[in-house]
């Protein structure tokens, strides 16, 4: 058995994943698509002989198009590409998750600003949540409070040089309250057909975001069936084997915000202290040896 993993910074979790590798005495090799290059032909013609690939790379589209060549010359990659294109874009996940009936929530797609304006004050209304459809870690996240906030936000990304930017994803804002039992949302490590651990997330003070980047905190939370069956519903329909389900409690409903196809483990496995790369690394001997 010899795993590869596609990087391009040695991480935590990639750590964690080399010292569960090297003690149950898997041979590995770590692959940086920064330093190394693919010939485009449908032959296995990388110099190790892969029962499959990890992809763990920090930067989304060298990841989608490091996944998409070793595909097509015939290696099993975790994430596929279907996967790692429909969750590093949050247009194309809702699209998914709507298909499959599973519950977002309401969320408008616009073009121009005043379009964006239109959909939060005829469909959307104030709060609103403006994301990036493509990004991670919280960024460019803004909360719309009123008409002056949103055209300061819109007005700034209208002037921004990347054309995603312009691609403006409008979502409900979901109130939370800021205490011990009720966290801003919860998200779900899925590993193959199991959700192996959760934690709840809790926004900062001066934050409405909960994202450990920015600051949030966690504590692990229990996994209700409802909770299982969501996230496992969500993970099929984009066709994941390792991802990060995001919810949110809205009045007692609860809808999946994102799906993440290469999460981070570090805050779920501090928060929770499940060994989140051993149930990885078992996952891939399991299925692939």
């Amino acid at each position: 058995m010899k795993i590869g993993i596609i990087f391009h910074r040695i991480t935590w979790e990639i750590k964690q994943l080399i010292s569960e590798m090297e003690k149950n005495q898997v041979n590995y090799k770590l692959l940086n698509n920064q330093k190394i290059y693919f010939k485009l032909s449908k032959k296995k013609d990388l110099d190790d002989n892969f029962d499959v690939i990890l992809e763990r790379s920090l930067s989304y589209l060298r990841g989608l198009y490091s996944c998409a060549i070793l595909e097509s010359k015939g290696y099993n990659v975790i994430n596929n590409f279907e996967c790692l294109n429909l969750t590093g874009n949050k247009l194309l996940t809702n699209l998914k998750l709507l298909e499959q009936n599973i519950p977002t929530p309401e969320t408008c797609i616009a073009f121009k600003k005043e379009s964006v304006l239109d959909a939060i004050e005829d469909k959307i209304k104030y709060p609103a949540v403006l994301k990036p459809i493509i990004g991670s870690w919280g960024r460019l996240v803004a909360k719309l409070d009123d008409y002056n906030s949103a055209l300061a936000n819109l007005e700034a990304r209208e002037i921004m040089g990347n054309i995603l930017q312009k691609i403006y994803y409008i979502q409900k804002y979901i109130p939370t309250t800021h205490n011990l039992k009720s966290p801003t949302d919860l998200r779900i490590f899925v590993v193959g057909d199991k959700c192996v651990a959760a934690m709840g997330r809790f926004h900062p003070k001066k934050d409405f975001r909960s994202n450990i980047a920015v600051g949030g905190s966690a504590k692990p939370i229990e996994i209700t069936d409802e909770i299982r069956k969501l996230s496992l519903k969500a993970s099929e329909a984009i066709k994941g084997e390792i991802v990060g389900v995001d919810i949110m409690d809205d009045r007692g409903a609860l809808k999946v915000i994102e799906v993440n196809g290469t999460p981070e483990f570090k805050g779920v496995a501090t928060a929770t202290k499940i060994n989140i790369a051993s149930e990885i690394i078992n996952y891939i001997l399991d299925k692939y040896k």
